[in-house]
């Protein structure tokens, strides 16, 4: 019976280090900023800090798209997104929410290429 109650305690613990230790889900909502590019039809993307991130694509867009995200002219917009993402293939999964900036405050950030 102790040797039951210790394996289960065992267990626990391994769970509980596992759930501390893992690094944060890849799937985490988070918020980016940068330049919202519409250069295309059918094409989105978002040049922040880290690269360009593809929002939308022919055949393919974010989930939450057509709810979440706000309306962009053709050309360059600036702004910040909520999202979820995929940062081995640079893709924006999920638009949560967003909002437009001035484009003034993308061209004074100089972590973003102009």
């Amino acid at each position: 019976m102790k040797s039951f109650r210790f394996q289960q305690f065992a267990a626990y613990v391994a769970l509980v280090s596992a759930a501390l230790y893992l690094p944060q889900s890849a799937f985490a909502a988070q918020t980016r900023c940068g330049w919202i590019e519409n250069d295309m039809p059918s094409s989105l993307t978002l040049q922040d800090r880290d690269g360009t991130w593809t929002i939308a694509s022919i055949g393919r867009d974010a989930d939450g798209f057509a709810d979440h995200m706000p309306d962009t002219n053709k050309g360059d917009s600036c702004g910040c997104l909520s999202v979820e993402t995929d940062k081995a293939s640079m893709l924006v999964t999920k638009v949560l929410g967003g909002k437009l900036k001035p484009v003034s405050a993308c061209q004074r950030d100089k972590s973003l290429k102009q």
